[in-house]
């Protein structure tokens, strides 16, 4: 009994704690709060660049969707090209429109602004140079037009896009990449691309 006496009586007092004590509480403290900072922070970095990302491919999608509906029924596509300032050109040349008049469209990659855009006029007539952008941010280094020969059980000539597109410049920049080759149905074996929408490229 004078045992336990004594326990309760010392577990009365209020003595407190030392200063060193409070040192090690402290630096456990601060050592289990940066850990969950770090957590939490790199949990948000990898929500928001998983948003980056989507958005990013959303961008892509929406662009290679706006481009299928036209290059797929195209009667004919011209061979890749560039300028002086190193912009990348095609075009394509559309006859099942409303107007009943064939449509020259061209695509350009430019470097300068860093956008996919498009332009479209009535065929032999010259280019009226009003632009619409389809993507943003594209990385033109990384991007490119490139018309491919028929094969060997089609005979229609094809168009492969490849589009780098960036979201977010700068710190926590996400890119999206997607490469995708159209099929123009109404065009032929013997189709010339050097005959398709000449006056862009004069």
């Amino acid at each position: 009994m004078s045992a336990l006496r004594r326990t309760l009586a010392r577990l009365r007092r209020d003595d407190g704690v030392t200063l060193a004590e409070m040192a090690v509480t402290t630096g456990i403290m601060s050592a289990v709060m940066a850990i969950f900072t770090t957590g939490v922070v790199q949990l948000f970095q990898a929500g928001s660049n998983n948003e980056l990302a989507a958005l990013t491919q959303t961008q892509l999608n929406t662009a290679f969707l706006r481009l299928d509906r036209n290059v797929r029924y195209a009667a004919g596509i011209s061979g890749e090209h560039h300028d002086s300032a190193g912009n990348m050109f095609v075009e394509y040349l559309n006859t099942e429109v409303v107007s009943g008049q064939p449509e020259c469209a061209q695509l350009e990659l430019n470097k300068a602004t860093r956008v996919l855009r498009r332009q479209v006029w009535p065929q032999a007539t010259k280019p009226p140079g009003k632009w619409v952008v389809l993507a943003n941010e594209v990385d033109v280094a990384q991007s490119s037009f490139k018309l491919l020969d028929p094969g060997k059980d089609t005979g229609f000539q094809r168009l492969k896009i490849v589009l780098m597109v960036a979201s977010n410049p700068g710190r926590g920049q996400a890119k999206a990449k997607t490469e995708l080759t159209f099929t123009a149905l109404n065009s032929t074996r013997n189709t010339k691309p050097d005959e398709i929408c000449p006056e862009a490229r004069t």
